[in-house]
């Protein structure tokens, strides 16, 4: 029986997971998208970056100056 935790570990170590999207997502799918990355850095993870760009943009997020993601 897979757990969401097992899934998460498999899909996270295809590369593809983590790369950057082609058209910007939502800010409802950013969120999904930072939760399901919570163990990615964003300087390494070009896919939770963008997500993170968007939270920024749309004002739900101010990023730390001093713990960079």
């Amino acid at each position: 029986m897979h757990t969401l935790a097992m899934h998460h570990t498999l899909v996270l170590t295809e590369q593809a997971t983590h790369a950057a999207p082609e058209t910007p997502f939502s800010v409802e799918r950013a969120r999904t998208i930072v939760q399901f990355h919570v163990a990615c850095r964003a300087t390494k993870c070009p896919r939770k970056a963008a997500a993170l760009q968007v939270l920024t943009e749309a004002g739900h997020l101010v990023p730390s100056a001093s713990h960079p993601r």
